[in-house]
């Protein structure tokens, strides 16, 4: 079992509808291909940059391959987006991970 983790660093002027966004286009996106459960988006508390908001999306994945396969193919057109609307005002990674 693998955990997906995209973390999200926003400058604070635009990180709520960065939330938004994640929350409302990403999250049906990865419920709908079935590769993914327990998908749950956390606000992180420690402060990676007084002027940035930082959170993450998580969900469970049996297949890394797929899933990784998904994040690189189905999800980058979503990622394109938050580069093309919002710039340098927005940085995410994906970091894939053993559950143990």
């Amino acid at each position: 079992m693998y955990l997906i983790n995209t973390s999200f660093h926003a400058a604070r002027n635009v990180a709520e509808t960065i939330v938004g966004d994640v929350r409302s286009r990403l999250v049906p996106l990865m419920e709908k291909s079935s590769l993914f459960t327990d998908i749950i988006m956390a606000e992180i508390l420690v402060e990676v940059d007084p002027e940035c908001m930082s959170f993450t999306l998580q969900g469970i994945a049996q297949d890394l391959d797929k899933a990784m396969e998904w994040m690189q193919r189905d999800a980058q057109e979503f990622f394109n987006g938050l580069q093309m609307r919002y710039g340098n005002n927005v940085v995410h990674f994906t970091t894939p991970m053993r559950v143990m």
